[in-house]
């Protein structure tokens, strides 16, 4: 079992972030473009359960290389961060994995679509977001094997994150998705209100 600690935090500038990773020891990685399409069913309601069932996506942009992968996200473990458990693994056909999940009664959502920047340092991901719809964000996660090494991999974060200008103060609990269909249902409530 893998558990994912992970922030996530609305950037400014993200050129100025990229150099203070860099300058702190964090390796630029690779480049990709995500993907995310999430699920929904009658049987089991992930966003009321705090879960997440996706299929993924990336796409390589100096290549027509492609792969997918599908991952399960339980509900989160604390308070303060996104720390969830996490599975996760790559299929070899995203398309096929996708209409056996409809065929089976699972509904997609508004897919997630990101150009992410990889950076690296010891057993911690930075990832830089360039969020379709809503801007840029960094993310931090280390994976742990235990619910013991949790504490220690959060404090971890929390200090790259004081390094960079930020607290947990600054880091939002919401995902992407839940973002998306926020502003997508505000947009509908300003167009029938008269507002566009």
């Amino acid at each position: 079992m893998s558990i994912e600690v992970e922030i996530k935090v609305k950037i400014q500038n993200r050129k100025q972030i990229l150099n203070s990773l860099k300058k702190i020891g964090f390796l630029e990685n690779r480049c990709v473009i995500e993907t995310d399409i999430y699920y929904t069913s009658t049987h089991h309601n992930f966003a009321a359960l705090g879960e997440a069932l996706r299929i993924r996506t990336v796409k390589d942009p100096e290549s027509p290389k492609e792969t997918s992968v599908i991952t399960y996200k339980g509900a989160k473990l604390d308070q303060v961060s996104m720390t969830r458990q996490e599975l996760e693994t790559e299929v070899g056909d995203g398309e096929t994995v996708r209409k056996i999940l409809e065929d089976i009664g699972f509904c997609p959502v508004s897919p997630v679509e990101k150009k992410r920047l990889y950076l690296n340092k010891d057993n911690m991901t930075a990832c830089l977001d360039n969020v379709k719809g809503l801007g840029d964000y960094l993310e931090l996660e280390i994976l742990t094997d235990t619910e013991e090494k949790r504490t220690e991999a959060l404090k971890q974060i929390e200090d790259v994150l004081e390094a960079l200008g930020y607290s947990m103060e600054d880091t939002t609990r919401t995902s992407y998705l839940s973002m998306l269909m926020k502003k997508e249902k505000d947009g509908k409530d300003a167009q029938s209100n008269g507002f566009y």
